[in-house]
């Protein structure tokens, strides 16, 4: 007797024993069991929801309570009963995309390649949603090479590929693992290139395009590759490892090979206007905590003459404009040391190091940092305004930015519009950064003193003054001084690149509107693709990874991530728990051969998944099986960040759509706030 047969017949004679009084209402056990699940209690969500199908007669309830069901145990690894309760719904519902849609997924897993992919056709018959029949298309694809074989397979992708934008990267990523089948290894490398071109944080693409690399003897990018993988997960000794071993085949200076932004002059050769603003000290070089990275040795450029000043014995040199120092930490002597465009020593201390332009607002150009166990940190060139303090830690120093507040909003507004020439959006930032690094300036947000603000995510990524556009130096005169207020205080004016329809207090950015949140329910949400009227969707719908995503990731690298701290042994689930009332997960339980562990909150979630690669917690997980463990899991998801606050893609959208003006956008994103100026 098959699994499905016997989970049938376990389905027809056993239900759960619950008390005569809860069966009077079964409405409201369905709906209580939607509450179970949200708040982390699948097996007690899959309890009541097994007495609703039991107990009911109502077909519509029925049907819903049959597609919850299968969606729990698709989750957690169990197919055979899900597909049991499909077979059910099937009956309640036999033109229904999902049932046959759903049934594909679960056969799929269940090696029953054929009947997979003959779901998954019927599924294409029931609908003309585009949407849901690429979905379906691909769903086969993924059965194909088990069937016609990898060259069929490929056909089947490029239906998707070049007619669906929001499945573009993983079509890209199974069209290369289908070429390197068929030993067209160039092929493979150039779609892989694809699925990374179309989401830059498809970590599993950049782990296969760094083993094709190495595979055909590409040693140099496989070394490049396997590099920013190390940078972004200096745990896994496997990165670490193959980017020591291919480092030998480098020639010349490591840093010149990457993909750090060099310059060579400064970009401002005239002096920035003195503001009468308020003075920040900028922590440089900070990683993700938000503290500097120690600096070993950098390079100045100064744009106006200078002096150099020991921050205990005064001023000890001077330079000109336009003229390359160097700053350099002796370990063998333990003293820093300043030498000059000739090479020369200019001065040799132990003390912290002040680099001030004689002219107000002078612009100082920062070169090829050297940073030594640093990890996740940009290392690129950065001008900066104002003093440069290297300030002494021991075996290196920090590099301290004493500046005007109102200097960095143009730079940091216009890296974070993606180059938007647009001014009323570009307004609309500038009003959002100013705030953000204003209220952060005035908080205690690192626990070192010497700084208020650092230049990571920790508080807003500063990448230099050399950055700023002229349409976002227009935008942040324009709105000079101009801040969001709460009352009388600074608003705290968060910001997130895409919300994918609707931001966490609830503004509409023209998404499709969250249904009842049931297992189901959010299952299918994730499934269909964004609204073409929404906001914060490019016109351009093949760079759209930002709003609705699609990740394959192989179970190898979460194991590698999660038995470091919680030996799990080989993964067999990822189950979602807890998720907040507007679809966010909170919590995910991985289940493997040697035990369990419960990630709690975004950060922990984020950081088993891939360094990077979720976009958002609004998302659904499903693991795809091959024998007794998962091949892949897969993850489909909506939005970029948190969702707080103002939509960077959504502003451009009000702006460029509607022909929003920046105070309309902040009213739009903050209508609990006001623009004024700062006190």
């Amino acid at each position: 007797m098959s699994k499905v047969k016997t989970a049938l017949l376990c389905l027809a004679f056993s239900a759960p024993a619950l008390p005569a009084a809860a069966a009077e209402d079964l409405q409201k056990i369905y709906a209580d069991a939607a509450l179970q699940w949200l708040d982390g209690r699948p097996e007690d969500a899959a309890g009541a929801l097994k007495y609703v199908v039991y107990r009911s007669s109502d077909q519509d309830l029925n049907a819903a309570a049959l597609r919850d069901l299968a969606v729990l145990f698709a989750e957690s690894g169990k197919n055979a009963e899900a597909l049991a309760y499909l077979a059910k719904g099937e009956m309640l519902s036999p033109g229904d995309f999902y049932i046959h849609f759903e049934k594909g997924w679960n056969l799929l897993s269940l090696e029953k390649f054929q009947d997979a992919r003959a779901s998954f056709e019927k599924a294409v018959m029931l609908t003309a949603d585009q949407d849901l029949t690429s979905q379906a298309r691909f769903g086969a694809a993924v059965a194909e090479p088990d069937l016609g074989g990898p060259s069929d397979a490929i056909e089947e992708l490029r239906s998707v590929y070049t007619r669906y934008p929001y499945l573009l990267s993983p079509s890209a990523q199974l069209i290369s693992a289908n070429l390197e089948r068929l030993k067209k290894r160039p092929h493979a490398l150039n779609f892989i290139k694809e699925a990374l071109t179309y989401d830059p944080r498809n970590i599993q693409a950049e782990l296969d395009l760094a083993r094709l690399y190495e595979d055909s003897d590409f040693y140099v990018p496989a070394w490049q590759t396997y590099y920013t993988l190390a940078d972004m997960e200096p745990g896994e000794p496997f990165f670490a490892q193959k980017e020591k071993k291919l480092r030998k085949y480098v020639k010349g200076k490591l840093d010149n090979l990457l993909y750090w932004a060099r310059m060579a002059w400064p970009a401002h050769r005239e002096p920035l206007p003195v503001e009468a603003g308020p003075k920040v000290k900028v922590g440089l070089y900070a990683d993700k905590s938000g503290v500097p990275s120690l600096i070993n040795n950098f390079s100045f450029i100064c744009a106006t003459d200078f002096r150099l000043v020991d921050t205990r014995l005064g001023p000890i040199a001077e330079g000109r404009g336009g003229m390359q120092w160097t700053v350099s930490y002796d370990e063998m002597n333990r003293v820093y040391q300043v030498r000059d465009s000739m090479d020369s020593a200019a001065h040799t201390t132990t003390n912290s190091l002040r680099i001030v332009p004689k002219a107000a607002g002078g612009v100082i150009l920062i070169k090829n940092p050297e940073l030594p166990g640093a990890h996740g940190v940009n290392r690129s060139d950065k001008e900066v305004s104002g003093e440069l303090l290297a300030l002494v830690r021991e075996k290196g120093f920090w590099l301290i930015n004493e500046t005007s507040l109102e200097h960095m909003v143009s730079p940091v507004s216009s890296r974070l519009s993606d180059g938007s020439r647009l001014p009323e959006h570009l307004k609309a930032i500038a009003v959002t950064v100013r705030t953000r690094l204003t209220r952060l300036a005035r908080l205690l947000s690192h626990e070192s003193r010497e700084y208020h603000l650092c230049d990571s995510e920790h508080c807003l990524p500063y990448p230099g003054l050399q950055a700023e556009s002229s349409p976002s130096s227009e935008g942040a005169l324009a709105t000079k001084g101009e801040v969001l207020l709460s009352g009388d205080s600074l608003a705290p004016a968060d910001l997130h690149r895409a919300c994918g329809g609707f931001t966490s207090s609830g503004v509409s950015d023209g998404g499709r509107p969250l249904p009842r949140l049931t297992p189901f329910n959010f299952y299918a949400h994730t499934v269909k693709g964004p609204p073409g009227e929404l906001l914060c969707l490019s016109e351009d719908k093949t760079v759209s990874s930002d709003v609705y995503w699609t990740l394959l990731l192989e179970p190898k690298w979460i194991e590698n991530r999660l038995n470091r701290t919680h030996k799990v042994g080989y993964l067999k689930a990822l189950v979602p728990l807890a998720r907040t009332p507007d679809g966010k997960l909170k919590s995910l339980r991985a289940e493997g051969t040697a035990g369990t562990a419960i990630l709690e909150g975004a950060p922990a979630i984020a950081a088993a998944l891939g360094s990077g690669a979720l976009r958002s917690g609004l998302f659904s997980i499903r693991p795809v099986f091959r024998g007794k463990y998962p091949k892949f899991f897969l993850l489909r998801g909506i939005g970029t960040g948190d969702g707080n606050g103002l939509c960077l893609l959504g502003a451009g959208g009000l702006a460029k759509a509607r022909g929003a003006k920046y105070r309309d956008i902040l009213r739009h994103y903050f209508p609990l706030y006001k623009v004024g100026k700062a006190r």
